[in-house]
């Protein structure tokens, strides 16, 4: 590939302030409700080690669920209007995970809706409704597949690297040891390569047009440029090609703020997994804020992410964390859209967003006491965002080189503090 350039497309740029994705993962995993969307037929994943392999189930077994998966409730209008409402900006859905099943009547392949739903097409409905909404519309694709190499691979986590897990046997198709893998024939994985670039074409040809294309891993079988003369305003991240519009982190936020775009994705309900886990307790909106605070502090935008169940329904604690969502944005959104930040990275230890005339700083539900915030000049007013009420607040001047300015210091009441992400805006 040629030196990688970021898209410059008109049509694109939304993506550096988007601020706020809904991430949502879904297939035929959902079926079962306790194990996770492709890696739940993966053994001894380090990640989930304290379960035992209780969250499992063989390839075959997993392979199985796809004739019984019936999303008879499915209504993408119902998930994505409550997201737009909570203050959602775009939505990514899972087109294809590993497990190889696809989400659209593919072409290629032998195994998705097509042959196992009547050839019900699941990811039109969710095109459309995000443009109905006016939410930007991004899709999942997994390049690795492990339907198609079933027979070339181990579904025991980290067989194949020896250096690292010593003595650990490989799986096949019922978790039974087997004792070599063989390499895939080049007829085979000439065929793998072009059912992976069919797919990805049908998915940048099929819907329309298209604002993200989410890859998760190799082989780039086909290139950047390619993808962007199918669909020229398209943002694409660098998971398939080394190289991205966008950075993303996962699950953890970086040691030091990107540069250029870039998007962290989390879960929002407990446990281990991103696909529908029956009875798994969502995190709080106060988590919520905490986490997209700090990723908006730093530029960034925040993908959550949910998973919908075999029926295509979103838990009801889903649309609870969005009316919440929803209430605090009317009186608070502003302190996270149409936002700068700071880049003065020691003003403040909290999350900090600017306007031209006023600093947002975003006083988290874990923290207690003064709030202290190096200030370049002495602030017009400081309030809290959601009721208005003044908060009393002292300078305390520097002298020597930074004269002129100061450490504002200020302490919220405490009973205006709330469960959520209490924003205090000081004006200039």
């Amino acid at each position: 590939m040629a030196q990688f350039r970021r898209t410059e497309h008109p049509a694109a740029q939304w993506f550096g302030s988007a601020g706020l994705g809904l991430f949502v993962h879904w297939g035929i995993s959902s079926v079962h409700g306790g194990i996770d969307l492709s890696w739940g037929m993966m053994a001894d994943t380090p990640w989930d080690a304290t379960l035992c392999n209780q969250n499992k189930i063989t390839p075959r077994e997993y392979a199985a669920l796809a004739d019984r998966f019936d999303p008879s409730r499915y209504d993408p209008l119902r998930w994505l209007e409550a997201a737009r409402r909570a203050g959602f900006r775009y939505a990514v859905m899972t087109a294809k995970h590993h497990d190889g099943f696809t989400m659209w009547p593919s072409q290629a392949g032998d195994f998705g809706v097509r042959t196992n739903v009547g050839g019900r097409d699941l990811v039109a409905p969710f095109v459309q409704a995000c443009r109905r909404v006016g939410l930007k519309v991004g899709l999942y694709y997994s390049p690795p597949d492990w339907h198609i190499n079933r027979a070339y691979m181990s579904f025991h986590y980290g067989s194949a690297d020896q250096a690292r897990y010593p003595g650990r046997p490989h799986y096949g198709l019922d978790h039974e040891v087997v004792g070599s893998i063989p390499d895939a024939p080049a007829e085979h994985v000439g065929a793998y390569h072009a059912c992976v670039r069919t797919q990805v074409e049908e998915l940048l040809t099929r819907f329309g047009s298209l604002d993200i294309l989410w890859f998760d891993g190799p082989p780039a079988v086909m290139g950047i440029d390619e993808i962007r003369r199918l669909q020229p305003g398209i943002v694409v991240n660098p998971r398939m090609h080394g190289a991205g519009d966008y950075l993303t982190p996962e699950c953890e936020m970086p040691a030091a703020r990107p540069e250029g775009w870039w998007e962290l994705c989390e879960i929002l309900p407990e446990g281990s997994g991103w696909g529908y886990q029956r009875g798994a307790p969502y995190r709080s909106v106060g988590w919520l804020l905490s986490r997209l605070a700090r990723v908006r502090a730093w530029g960034g935008n925040y993908l959550i992410n949910v998973g919908p169940g075999p029926d295509g329904e979103l838990p009801e604690q889903y649309y609870d964390r969005m009316e919440e969502l929803e209430v605090w944005m009317q009186h608070s959104g502003r302190s996270l859209f149409g936002v700068d930040s700071l880049p003065l990275a020691d003003a403040c230890s909290l999350p900090l967003t600017t306007t031209s005339d006023t600093w947002y700083i975003h006083v988290l539900p874990s923290h207690a006491g003064r709030v202290k915030v190096r200030v370049p000049r002495l602030p017009r007013s400081v309030a809290l965002l959601r009721t208005g009420d003044v908060v009393e607040w002292a300078l305390k001047r520097s002298e020597g080189p930074e004269a002129g300015q100061g450490k504002l210091v200020f302490e919220i009441p405490a009973d205006l503090r709330t469960p959520l992400d209490d924003v205090v805006a000081v004006r200039f």
